[in-house]
């Protein structure tokens, strides 16, 4: 079903209006927080939910489609907002995934767009860009022998630099911690004591392709497994409402 739901969100992608870029402004130009929303993500949902392949969707993903083809611009609003917002409730999931397929495909088209020489990490754990959480890290060999990480947005795709072995949630990197399956060496949990967040971090040698937004949806068991150990993190935007974002975070 989420490659089904990939394809189709490439097709969207293809000749879409830029949307209302903002101005000069401090911290992440495309926070959905203080960027007034138009209505090109609408265009991006109408084109997904027409040019899907509706025989790779499984029929509870059928019935969402047709009601959110059906839904006023308000409800459609509405429920951008809540998704935006981490407000998924678990009988929204079905049409909240199709509201975030088409939400990450505007702000990619807008993020494309950005100078990246004007945006600042400043060694920030949210993406640069929109001010999301990062879906996983990358481990890519450069610079040290240890290699470089670069995290990767949830909502617009923007990939930056972050310091090895530093939490992505509360900065810290007294009594950071590793889990990971017997056996698999491409992939980590680094668990954070400090504050009990954790991310996943992939290693671009151990495997021959990579893609972060679909491999953390491979690897839900890891989240399962560090999840009964208490630590937590935003959920996969294509999961949210199925696998509860922890409390206090957007």
């Amino acid at each position: 079903m989420i490659a089904t739901l990939v394809a189709a969100q490439h097709e969207a992608l293809a000749g879409l209006p830029v949307g209302t870029l903002p101005g000069s402004t401090k911290g992440a130009p495309l926070d959905p927080a203080t960027l007034k929303r138009d209505a090109t993500w609408r265009v991006a949902l109408a084109r997904i939910l027409e040019r899907i392949d509706v025989a790779g969707l499984p029929e509870p993903a059928q019935q969402a489609r047709a009601a959110l083809a059906a839904a006023s611009a308000d409800d459609l609003e509405a429920m951008a907002d809540r998704f935006l917002g981490g407000d998924v409730k678990a009988d929204q999931a079905a049409e909240m995934v199709f509201v975030a397929a088409a939400l990450q495909v505007a702000w990619t088209r807008m993020a494309a767009l950005l100078d990246a020489a004007a945006l600042d990490p400043a060694d920030a754990g949210q993406c640069p860009a929109c001010g999301s959480p990062p879906v996983a890290g990358m481990i890519a060999p450069g610079g040290t022998k240890f290699g470089h990480r670069h995290l990767h947005c949830s909502l617009c795709a923007t990939s930056w630099r972050y310091v090895r072995t530093r939490c992505v949630h509360c900065g810290s990197t007294d009594k950071i911690s590793f889990r990971q399956f017997a056996g698999t060496s491409y992939l980590r949990a680094e668990c954070c004591e400090a504050c009990k967040g954790y991310s996943k971090v992939f290693y671009v040698e151990s495997a021959r392709t990579l893609e972060p937004l679909a491999d953390d949806l491979g690897s839900l068991g890891l989240d399962v497994l560090v999840g009964e150990e208490g630590f937590s993190r935003v959920a996969n935007p294509f999961v949210l409402g199925v696998m509860a974002a922890p409390d206090g975070n957007n």
